[in-house]
């Protein structure tokens, strides 16, 4: 997804040093910690304090159904503004010595990760950091956006139709007279949110921290986008994180944990729980759902969707809260940037604050191409431009009727021990949280001079690293600690430590993916025509199935796109074809797996199968087939015909021959005919008593 990024390595123990120097300390200067870098030609200083505003005060981190502390640490996270530059914004985490997070500025947002989360080499660099308009500009998985990624939409017009059968109509003169009565509070502008994150998601991360940190950042540039709109003089609406359940270990009894349950169905499993606590509850995944996203119950005027819905009986009689929405990080087997599950995130509160799609017939809003669709708009964006994290008018005057009916229901105004949680700090030795059955290291339930310390005789604990085996000593050499991959080779313990080495990078320009692109440093980076001084472009060409084969030009030529084997000097006269999920027709379709071009449709499957019993636009090849081919549907309706005719001939025959050979038998019969009563139960309960003769 992230087409070009650039390389840091400032201090991280110095900046790990100053972070927990800021936790102990008592004076104000400790507490503002400075980072400076120079990337993109350009140099960023700021400082950093500590930010815990997208949390409520009561904030509780629950593990595995437990509430993991009284008070939760989140002294990681940190936001600040960029030296000599008005406006900016800085916010982000501080794990390890690693800053991630991002940056806002006057020309773009820059976001920050760790290296090795792009699976690159950690030295002698440590972070990448990248500009939004560097997403999204591959020729394949990376030409696309959240929310309606590859053509498919987020899923809200099925949803819509599901709410519509299952909850219980409202009196609608009731729930004006209710708005009616009441004046509308202007301060009550604060959503409070409870974050479930499932295991898989946890797995992504790793660890309680750094899922904390990624909400964090979630929901500040969520805010981000919300604060600055005025929905019709509401103003600074914005979110809280009020919990946050983190499933660490996988459990095999809920209904959640196989891999195959569709977004709606998980969607629907969630709001099976009971979340009258909160205004809304959203479910983090990491689940490949090839191309939807994010899903939500899109809040509307008399039903129960969106912000403070209520637990409460559906028509089948279950109980259901549906202020409920889910957001996936994975697309078509790739991880998204951060930048696009920002995106997804806040068009799902959109629908969940009562926005339809751009475009839909209540919100008929044509697109500025010159900048960009609209947050609302259902199909992809790259993010990059003005508008793509911007609300339309439409979409803000549905939002405004929602607030207006609805915000004051559930709205409100707007130093926990780090040993436990399962991160490895300096001061630690080891941390394997509340495990009081560890064989290695002393869990946080013991006291202070024993806790997150190895246990006398161990030389290491699993906690430390994949290179300590459970009998607590360093693995030996001979064990594989990571997997080959198509542009890192495995890596191996060194037997003298528990963290694993990290994987030697194979050689510059290795094919990778089906192909289609090369290794760089150990990254599957570019595509395959950059190795050549080539760049990709969309192929040019009417067919479907052409549209999904790679095509390179020289740069700055657009003449010049064609497939590859028209460049027979470097390809040999080879055809590559895009792997399946890849972006066409500039990003108005995706690769299937058959690689034909498919044109995307916002409203998904179900609106084709609509589609083919009401406006009858899938039958438009099988009309023209008729019509070329009229007297074979004539001779298959005659045939018909004639097996019809010949059926009542030949059974009206027989019915003959037997009714005057029964005559005789008649009144035989009549004589040993008896009465049996039954009994049949009424809808009201009653019973009916009905006399049938035999």
């Amino acid at each position: 997804f992230v087409k070009y990024y650039e390389r840091l390595s400032y201090d991280r123990q110095d900046l790990h040093q100053r972070h927990q120097r800021a936790i102990v300390s008592s004076r104000e200067e400790d507490k503002l910690i400075p980072l400076e870098f120079h990337a993109y030609q350009r140099s960023f200083k700021f400082r950093l304090k500590r930010d815990v505003s997208v949390f409520t005060e009561d904030f509780k981190l629950v593990g595995n159904g437990r509430t993991v502390s009284a008070v939760t640490d989140v002294s990681h996270i940190y936001s600040g503004t960029l030296h000599g530059e008005e406006g900016s914004l800085c916010h982000g985490s501080i794990i390890d010595g690693h800053f991630e997070g991002f940056i806002q500025t006057q020309n773009g947002t820059y976001y920050l990760e760790p290296i090795r989360r792009l699976g690159a080499e950690e030295s002698p660099f440590h972070s990448v950091i990248y500009r939004d308009s560097d997403i999204g500009k591959s020729p394949f998985h990376s030409d696309y956006s959240g929310f309606n990624s590859k053509g498919v939409s987020c899923g809200t017009q099925r949803l819509c139709h599901y709410l519509q059968n299952l909850t219980r109509e409202q009196n609608p003169q009731e729930e004006s007279l209710r708005r009616s009565q009441r004046s509308l509070d202007y301060s009550q502008t604060t959503c409070l949110l409870h974050i479930q994150a499932d295991n898989l998601y946890y797995k992504r991360f790793g660890s309680m921290e750094v899922v904390l940190a990624q909400v964090a950042n979630y929901i500040k540039a969520v805010n981000e986008i919300f604060g600055r709109t005025n929905f019709d003089g509401i103003r600074h609406i914005n979110f809280k994180v009020k919990s946050v359940d983190v499933s660490q270990e996988a459990d095999h009894s809920s209904p959640t944990y196989s891999l195959y349950i569709g977004p709606e169905k998980l969607l629907a499993l969630h709001s099976e729980n009971n979340w009258n606590e909160y205004c809304l509850s959203y479910l983090l995944t990491d689940r490949d759902y090839s191309g939807v996203l994010g899903l939500a119950f899109e809040g509307r005027i008399g039903n129960a969707g969106g912000i403070c819905s209520k637990y409460q009986f559906l028509r089948d009689n279950s109980k259901a809260t549906l202020n409920t929405g889910v957001v996936t990080l994975q697309n078509y087997g790739r991880y998204l940037p951060t930048r696009l599950v920002h995106l997804t995130l806040a068009h799902e509160l959109g629908h969940s604050l009562g926005a339809p799609h751009d475009g839909d017939k209540e919100c008929p809003v044509k697109t500025a191409f010159s900048h960009g669709n609209f947050l609302m708009f259902p199909r992809a964006s790259s993010g990059e431009q003005y508008n793509n994290d911007r609300f339309s008018p439409c979409s803000i005057e549905f939002i405004a009727r929602l607030l207006k009916a609805k915000k004051d229901q559930c709205f409100v105004e707007s130093n926990r021990p780090i040993c436990g949680n399962q991160i490895l700090n300096e001061e630690e030795e080891c941390d394997v949280g509340y495990n009081d059955t560890d064989p290695c290291c002393y869990s946080a339930d013991q006291p202070v001079d024993r806790r997150c310390k190895l246990k006398p005789g161990k030389q290491c604990s699993p906690s430390q690293g994949g290179c300590c085996n459970h009998g607590c000593v360093f693995s030996s050499q001979e064990r594989q600690c990571e997997e080959e991959t198509e542009c890192a080779f495995e890596s191996h313990c060194s037997g003298m430590s528990a963290v694993c080495p990290t994987a030697p990078p194979k050689a510059n320009y290795t094919l990778c993916n089906l192909g289609t692109w090369i290794c760089l440093n150990g990254v599957c980076a570019r595509s395959v025509c950059v190795k050549y001084g080539l760049e990709p472009c969309d192929c040019v060409t009417e067919s479907m199935m052409e549209k999904c084969k790679l095509c390179c030009r020289h740069r700055g030529e657009p003449e010049t796109c064609a497939s590859t084997p028209a460049w027979r000097q470097y390809f040999g006269g080879s055809s590559i074809l895009l792997p399946p999920g890849s972006p066409c027709v500039e990003q108005q379709g995706y690769c299937d797996k058959f690689h034909i071009c498919r044109l995307v449709d916002a409203d998904g499957p179900i609106a084709r199968l609509k589609n083919s019993f009401f406006n009858f636009e899938e039958y438009k090849d099988v009309a023209d087939w008729m019509k070329s081919y009229w007297y074979v549907l004539l001779l298959v309706m005659l045939t018909l015909a004639a097996l019809m005719a010949g059926t009542v001939f030949l059974f009206g025959r027989n019915t003959d021959k037997t009714e005057s050979s029964s005559e005789g038998k008649k009144s035989g019969s009549q004589r040993g005919r008896r009465a049996r009563t039954v009994i049949y139960k009424s809808e009201d309960g009653g019973e009916d008593m009905t006399n049938i003769c035999l």
